[in-house]
């Protein structure tokens, strides 16, 4: 098997995996999944916690529909709000989905931490910036 299909299979079971996982957890102790964290975690790291809906469609891996279902549930539970002004969709985090994510947190890195502590750091830092690498390619990029 080519060795670049082997990685990005070893990629998918390693990311489908830590995902059950941290939804797993996130869900028994905070009511969320992980791509909810995720989401949450954007936000909370945007300027005003602030982010044009489309701009949330490469970082999320889904389409803009999807990004939009999983904000009208954040928004239910009181954790997003959607805002059009000037005909941008934004979605907003709350002060409630901050405390949220503040706390869920926690719980993600914790999980994290176990994962990789078998690992070596260099190792782990080198991996990190070659994926941080991988999701910028061009060659990824939606037309």
């Amino acid at each position: 098997m080519n060795t670049n299909l082997s990685f990005c299979l070893a990629l998918h079971r390693a990311h489908a995996s830590l995902q059950l996982k941290l939804d797993n957890e996130l869900g028994i102790h905070h009511g969320i999944s992980f791509s909810d964290f995720a989401l949450l975690n954007l936000l909370v790291q945007a300027d005003g916690g602030r982010v044009n809906i489309p701009e949330l469609v490469r970082p999320m891996g889904q389409p803009q529909s999807a990004v939009l279902r999983q904000l009208i549930v954040l928004e239910k539970i009181g954790l997003v709000v959607r805002d059009g002004a000037n005909g941008d969709r934004q979605a907003v985090l709350r002060p409630a989905g901050r405390a949220l994510v503040n706390a869920a947190r926690e719980t993600s890195d914790s999980i994290c931490t176990e994962a990789v502590e078998s690992i070596p750091p260099e190792a782990v830092e080198m991996v990190s910036a070659a994926l941080v690498t991988l999701a910028r390619t061009p060659t990824l990029a939606l037309s």
